[in-house]
């Protein structure tokens, strides 16, 4: 909660010591449209790819404008106003070359940015259109994106493939880092076979697998996804749909799969688990874990996402522990990691 910078009266609490007092209320609400402003910036930047032309140094904003094809004064003004934000440094007068944070816009790199900004932030590439949608669908408790587009967000993705690849490349590039925090943050060596559920190309199971010699793996996703997998030799390769029938194993990774939708959905694919699942199975769901703490705000921003996309919700440990109640299974435990993420990990029951 902000503190109040006027001077303090009776029963106004100090701010503490060393601490930053709070900016001014008309400030604040201003750097609500400098973060839109910033993002759409930042946005044009990366599609005109200027990053790639500073690789090999510092370039005058006339020569970057020739090779991007842009209005020079224009794209000046645009770096000039980036460069406030840490994006691209001015060495000298009109010349501008790249700072960590702009390497970032690259396609190329670990980390990359490139495809979660572009599908963020730019109209008609999926989710930014969604956010159009926000103040039908607050209204009518329908999600936003369908208003929007008159379609689901997975149907807009099998419907355009360049989205639907711009998706599977900012997905990837999301859990780049957790990937191998997964790995480690759990005794995946009990299972024989684990089944990775929605599991994409399958760079968590490999992940896991290259880890644990002793263990099998299952990818399952929709048939066009596990075509594309990387192959391995410990792992077999099972299209389908998860709402319908998965197969047997003896631990399920569910990553990033159970916020992409509402509680019944949700249910129905734990239930598709509970009826597959090998005796005594854990099923593993890799997300945030929301809680009441009002500083803990990136979650809540994310449930607003998944709200406004494809109508699904982030989740507290007692809405886990509820699903997994409703499809059979238990709550065990909540693993933390050092990742935004946890391991939340139920048994079957019964």
């Amino acid at each position: 909660m902000a503190e109040n910078t006027s001077p303090q009266g009776p029963g106004q609490a100090l701010p503490a010591r060393g601490a930053q007092p709070a900016a001014p209320p008309q400030v604040q609400l201003f750097e609500f449209a400098l973060g839109f402003w910033r993002s759409r910036a930042l946005v044009v930047a990366a599609e005109l790819e200027i990053v790639d032309q500073l690789t090999g140094g510092p370039l005058h904003v006339d020569e970057i404008a020739a090779r991007v094809n842009a209005h020079a004064p224009s794209l000046f003004r645009l770096l000039r106003a980036l460069e406030t934000a840490g994006v691209f440094k001015q060495v000298s007068p009109r010349v501008f070359a790249n700072t960590p944070v702009s390497e970032l816009l690259r396609k190329d790199v670990p980390g990359s940015h490139s495809a979660i900004l572009r599908m963020s932030f730019t109209p008609g590439e999926g989710e930014f259109d969604a956010w159009m949608g926000l103040l039908g669908g607050v209204q009518t408790g329908k999600t936003a994106f369908e208003q929007v587009r008159g379609c689901t967000f997975w149907e807009f993705l099998r419907r355009n493939p360049k989205q639907g690849a711009l998706f599977d490349e900012s997905m990837r590039a999301v859990g780049e880092g957790v990937t191998p925090v997964v790995a480690g943050a759990y005794d995946w060596s009990r299972f024989p076979v684990i089944a990775d559920i929605g599991g994409g190309v399958g760079t968590q199971l490999l992940e896991i697998l290259k880890a644990h010699p002793s263990c099998r793996g299952i990818l399952f996703d929709r048939a066009d996804v596990v075509a594309r997998a990387i192959p391995h030799d410990r792992i077999e390769r099972v299209g389908g749909s998860f709402f319908e029938r998965v197969p047997a194993a003896d631990a399920y990774i569910l990553r990033r799969v159970i916020h992409d939708w509402p509680d019944a959905e949700s249910i129905a694919i734990l239930k598709a688990i509970r009826a597959a699942a090998n005796p005594g199975a854990r099923v593993i769901v890799i997300e945030r874990v929301v809680d009441d703490a009002p500083e803990n705000a990136a979650g809540k921003w994310m449930d607003l996402l998944m709200m406004v996309v494809a109508g699904g919700k982030e989740r507290t440990a007692d809405d886990f522990r509820e699903l997994f109640e409703k499809a059979g299974f238990e709550l065990e435990q909540i693993v933390s990691m050092p990742a935004p993420m946890k391991l939340i990990v139920a048994r079957t029951r019964g």
